[in-house]
Order: C-alpha cells, then sequence, then structure tokens
C-alpha cells in the first residue's frame, strides 16, 4: 500500500475532477539529480525547511515505470522508453553523449504521482506518491533522440550470489572505491591534444611511459567535450585509445587523464605506493598445481 497524506486521500475520495502529473527524479552515480514531469507545464512540490523541488516539462518524455505491487521478493523488472531533444542536457553533456558514456551506470530511477484541484496549481498536500522506484541495470536501443532503459527495483541487490571476497591472484578493489583509497584527482593530469591528432592517438607531451595504461581520458573542450575513453597504452609520444573518438580533436583541445590499474602488486606497489590497501592473494596456486 502506498502512504499518501491525509488530505489527499480525502481529496481523491470527495472530489469528482481532479488533475495528476506523473514526475520523475533521475540521481546519477555521481550525484546529479535531474527532474522531469510528463505534464505540458513545469510542477512545483514545496519542501518543508528547504527548496521545492521542480520537475521540468516538454525536455524530456518519458514513457514506463508502471505501478506493480506483490507479495514475495520478484523482482520488479520494466523498461522505459526516453525521447529528448538536441539540446537537452544532463550533468553537463548532451543526452546521447551521457547515454553513450554510461553516466547512467546505477543510476536511481522513480516515479512518483502528484494530484492537483487544477492543472498547474500546487499539489495537494505537497504530496509525492511514489509509484516506482529502482536502478538502472542496462541502456538499450540509444539513437539521437531517444533510448531504452531496463530499470530493476532495489530487490536487485538481494540477487547477488556469490560472496562478497572471491580468492584471486587480482584486486578485488575498484580503484578509486572507498576499500582502495587512492584519491582520483591525485593521480590525474590536465594536458592538451598535440599536432596530427587522430581518432585513436592522442599527440601529448606530458605522457609517459606506461603510466596511464587502463586509465581513462575525459575531453574538457573540443567536438568530444565530455567523451571519455579507456587509455590502451601510454608512451612518451602521448596516449593510445581502446576505442575511436566519435569525432576527430583538434590540437589545443583540452583533456584529464586518470593513472590506470591492471590490479597486479606489482602496479599497486610501483605505480600508486598502495600496497597496504591491495585485496588480492597472489600466492594463490593455479588449478594445475592443486594437490589431491
Amino acid at each position: 500500500m502506498k502512504s499518501s497524506p491525509a488530505a489527499l486521500i480525502a481529496a481523491l475520495q470527495s472530489s469528482r475532477e481532479l488533475a495528476f502529473a506523473d514526475c520523475f527524479t533521475l540521481v546519477l552515480a555521481d550525484g546529479t539529480t535531474a527532474r522531469y514531469t510528463n505534464a505540458q507545464y513545469p510542477v512545483s512540490v514545496p519542501q518543508s525547511g528547504g527548496p521545492a523541488l521542480v520537475f521540468a516539462a516538454g525536455d524530456i518524455l518519458i514513457d514506463g515505470l508502471k505501478l506493480k505491487q506483490t507479495v514475495g521478493v520478484d523482482i520488479d523488472e520494466q523498461q522505459v522508453d526516453i525521447a529528448f531533444k538536441p539540446t537537452s542536457t544532463i550533468a553537463g553533456l548532451p543526452w546521447p553523449v551521457a547515454v553513450r558514456e554510461g553516466r547512467f551506470d546505477g543510476a536511481i530511477f522513480d516515479r512518483a504521482r502528484v494530484v492537483m484541484t487544477s492543472p498547474g496549481m500546487a499539489p495537494i498536500a505537497n504530496a509525492l506518491v511514489t509509484m516506482f522506484h529502482g536502478e538502472v541495470a542496462t541502456v538499450d536501443n540509444i539513437g539521437r533522440l531517444s533510448c531504452r532503459m531496463t530499470v530493476k527495483s532495489m530487490l536487485n541487490k538481494l540477487a547477488i550470489d556469490m560472496p562478497r571476497d572471491i580468492w584471486q591472484p587480482s584486486c578485488l578493489n575498484t580503484l578509486y572505491d572507498g576499500l582502495c583509497g587512492l584519491s582520483k584527482s591525485a593521480n590525474s593530469a590536465s594536458g592538451t591534444v598535440g599536432t596530427n591528432p587522430t581518432l585513436t592517438f592522442i599527440p601529448w607531451s606530458g605522457a609517459a611511459q606506461d603510466l596511464y595504461d587502463q586509465g581513462t581520458v575525459t575531453f574538457e573542450g573540443g567536438a568530444n567535450v565530455g567523451v571519455s575513453r579507456t587509455v590502451r597504452q601510454s608512451t612518451v609520444a602521448g596516449l593510445t585509445l581502446q576505442r575511436p573518438l566519435d569525432y576527430l580533436p583538434a590540437a589545443g583541445d583540452g583533456f584529464v587523464v586518470y593513472k590506470g590499474c591492471d590490479k597486479t602488486t606489482a602496479t599497486c606497489a610501483g605505480r600508486f605506493n598502495n600496497l597496504a590497501n591491495f585485496r588480492g592473494f597472489p600466492f594463490v596456486p593455479p588449478p594445475e598445481l592443486a594437490m589431491y
């Protein structure tokens, strides 16, 4: 059962005509929060002790995330279709770029409903009634003006059928996470593209041999602004990318590059001096050496 304020329940019971609007909240993994509504007008929901929540209208069209209630621990999985304008942005990036660059990985998707006495009025009891709350699992059918996301309820976090730690030679940490302990900004460097770049090679005078292997480079200017790529190889001449860029970079385009890690003890100690936080088991024997 969805909880609702008494004033809203009373209005639903006594009123013959009411207006409603669906409100969607997207919270990206980096904390960026975006709010949209399918109504033809913006919806503002006052909040006690803080600024009102404003849901933008006419920018993003969202279809999906229906109300579903069941008994048990079955994971509710739904698909949502999103249409956006060429000028629509999120987290400072055009929507197509943000989708392709994985900015929605692990994002939280919330659908709520507000009820009003008439269109454009303040919501009754300032209530946002949650209809669906879940996490983005996959993003498919990515186009220039639309995409489709598969969203699963938060019960999906209970579906992990493996132990938290696995005995393996490589480190269990994700680089720069809380267990790794390294600062991402402290292991980054800013640079500009040199002369004669290609879609897969960035000439850069500040590059060093192997230092940024398996790291990432994110463009801060030019035609590829906001685009990130994995660094396949770092040499004194520049950075070779794992995957081609969408647009040819120009000399002088700014970027920031972050060191990568192959999760071995040698890299952890030599590149980062972080062996104290290494969570691998490098001396586990391979299966062919197991004793029977």
